[in-house]
């Protein structure tokens, strides 16, 4: 008995229209916009380029001011070589003196010592000289052994203190004066003999006997803490 072979069908499944489907395209999603955020980045993008054109308009800008060309001390007069002029941006944190009073400045008395490159504020300058009403400026001759191997500074509070002359054996049995407060106004170079005179301020009650004693090289100069 002969057994039929079943027919197999080659044919694709494709040609009787059975096919494998294809996944939907999905649309892209719609982007919502808002007005507001559009607008609150339109305003910080010009608010970003106002600040950076005035940051650069205000660096451009500068004023001519008075700086301090060299040192000068504490109590000296100023002269025309101790000023030079220079530009610094305006700032209101900044109060240097204008240029422009170049003139005024000129044989005011420094209020403090003035160090080459800073700028010249009003403080830093007083309209008097020294000595001040109600002072006197003596000079007081001393030795190496009579004043501090400390150098000695413009404005600087120390006492003349009375000692016995140098070249005075004699013994007194009077009391010494009691010590003077001064401020140092300047310090001169040693001389020859090893002696140098101090430029003291003292009360102008105080002058005649201070000028006495520094006559007869009876003074020392003691420092003192000026706070």
């Amino acid at each position: 008995m002969t057994r039929t072979q079943p027919q197999v069908n080659s044919t694709p499944a494709s040609s009787h229209g059975i096919g494998l489907s294809r996944a939907p395209v999905l649309a892209p999603p719609r982007r919502r916009r808002r007005p507001a955020l559009l607008a609150l980045a339109v305003v910080m993008v010009v608010l970003g380029a106002l600040g950076a054109a005035y940051l650069a308009t205000s660096l451009g800008q500068s004023a001519p001011v008075i700086a301090v060309a060299r040192p000068v001390p504490w109590g000296q007069p100023i002269t025309a070589a101790d000023l030079v002029e220079a530009r610094v941006p305006v700032d209101p944190a900044l109060a240097p003196i204008s240029y422009g009073d170049r003139e005024r400045v000129i044989g005011m008395v420094a209020a403090t010592e003035l160090l080459p490159g800073s700028l010249l504020t009003q403080d830093a300058v007083i309209d008097r000289r020294l000595p001040a009403e109600g002072q006197q400026l003596v000079g007081v001759g001393v030795s190496s052994v009579q004043v501090p191997t400390t150098p000695l500074r413009p404005g600087q509070p120390v006492l003349l203190v009375s000692v016995g002359a140098p070249d005075s054996t004699a013994k007194t049995a009077a009391v010494a004066p009691d010590p003077v407060p001064a401020t140092v106004l300047r310090v001169g170079p040693t001389g020859t003999d090893g002696r140098r005179v101090v430029d003291a301020l003292v009360d102008e009650t105080d002058g005649p006997d201070v000028a006495a004693r520094a006559a007869a090289g009876a003074i020392a100069v003691v420092v003192v803490s000026d706070e």
